[in-house]
């Protein structure tokens, strides 16, 4: 994970030129023999993978690259929960009546209240994140998406660091999956329909569907590093975000905040160079195995039950998900993801184990903490 983070800081969404060493998933190529055989095969043995090439998706990703499509077809409503942020972090929190408490300190005619403090007023509740929750306005759909383009547009102009610390807006919101529901959300995506060939493959349990679920995002959203108890399939219908992805035995290596509005999130701010330079720190993440992969439009992610994933939307992007059934995990990963319930620390690192990584921090923090001259070219295209 040490490796992952150094190579590419969180706040910076612009893709390293040649891509990541670290994309080692499988990709199953829709259009080959006994495509569906693999990816059920996969699905079972509980292993992240990737699909590509599957006609359903990339018609509805074509419809979706339309801005004017995607605003009539999610206007049917009045209003939704918008969530805002001063800065691209959006970690979830399960009430949202401590962030209505802050809104008016936050709104940007007034000025935002400091990190610090923040985070202070939340920790009695179990809230350990640098960073306070994004505070809910309602906002019609249009205004949205078109008040989030104009902000991407001027953090754009930004490095890195500064567009991280800019205003951002993020939309979740939800909808059928058996098309009954009032958007083009349950419209234009069929891969759950009954007779769909795809249905045994995405709902392997009928009766424990948690819904359809999309979220819409501007360049630089943080999702925070969490794990959910379901078999999750994410499909990504416009723009790219980028995941990095951790087998649950990783988890007691993450500071985990096990109990609290933000349970099942980790604690650590992953872009931060003070954070994961701590040498206990450096050493825990740099244990833990981790993969990462750009999501694009069209493909569709496998998380398995439990697995940890850290999202970074990487432009303008919809990306939608839908969850059934639990998996199982055996040994060493069940063992972490009990431990993190518990809230139990991972054994302190050894002493070889606190030289190599203080060692590979050393090299690499630089990087790492400043947006050099290289990553102004790839981050302005």
């Amino acid at each position: 994970m040490l490796d992952v983070l150094l190579a590419w800081n969180p706040d910076d969404p612009a893709e390293p030129a040649g891509g990541s060493k670290f994309d080692t998933l499988e990709v199953i190529d829709w259009a080959t023999e006994g495509a569906m055989e693999r990816a059920t095969e996969l699905r079972n043995l509980e292993i992240p993978f990737k699909i590509k090439n599957m006609p359903e998706l990339d018609e509805v990703a074509k419809k979706w690259a339309d801005d004017d499509y995607v605003i009539e077809g999610m206007s049917s409503r009045k209003s939704y929960t918008i969530n805002t942020a001063h800065n691209g972090h959006f970690m979830f929190y399960q009430s949202n009546a401590m962030a209505k408490e802050l809104k008016k300190s936050l709104r940007p005619a007034n000025g935002y209240s400091s990190s610090k403090q923040a985070s202070n007023a939340f920790k009695p509740r179990g809230y350990t994140f640098d960073h306070p929750p994004p505070v809910p306005l309602p906002m019609s759909f249009a205004k949205f998406w078109e008040e989030s383009a104009a902000l991407e547009e001027a953090n754009k102009a930004k490095p890195p660091n500064e567009d991280a610390e800019s205003r951002h807006l993020y939309l979740s919101t939800g909808d059928s999956w058996e098309g009954a529901g009032d958007t083009m959300i349950s419209r234009d995506i069929n891969l759950f329909e009954k007779d769909a060939p795809t249905r045994d493959l995405f709902i392997p349990e009928p009766t424990d569907v948690r819904g359809q679920h999309c979220r819409f995002g501007m360049r630089g959203v943080v999702a925070e590093q969490h794990w959910d108890g379901h078999r999750n399939f994410i499909y990504m219908l416009r723009g790219m975000k980028r995941y990095v992805i951790n087998p649950p035995a990783a988890c007691t290596a993450m500071d985990m905040m096990h109990s609290g509005p933000s349970r099942r999130h980790a604690g650590i701010d992953f872009s931060d160079p003070e954070a994961i330079s701590d040498p206990e720190t450096a050493a825990q993440l740099d244990k833990a195995q981790a993969v990462e992969t750009v999501l694009r439009a069209g493909e569709i992610l496998y998380m398995p039950s439990f697995w940890l994933h850290y999202i970074v939307s990487m432009g303008r992007s919809i990306q939608c998900n839908t969850r059934s059934g639990v998996g199982h995990m055996y040994g060493e990963d069940a063992a972490g993801i009990n431990k993190c319930e518990v809230g139990r620390s991972p054994p302190p690192a050894t002493p070889e184990e606190l030289a190599t990584a203080t060692a590979k921090v050393e090299a690499k923090i630089n990087d790492f903490r400043l947006p050099q001259a290289a990553r102004w070219g790839r981050s302005k295209a």
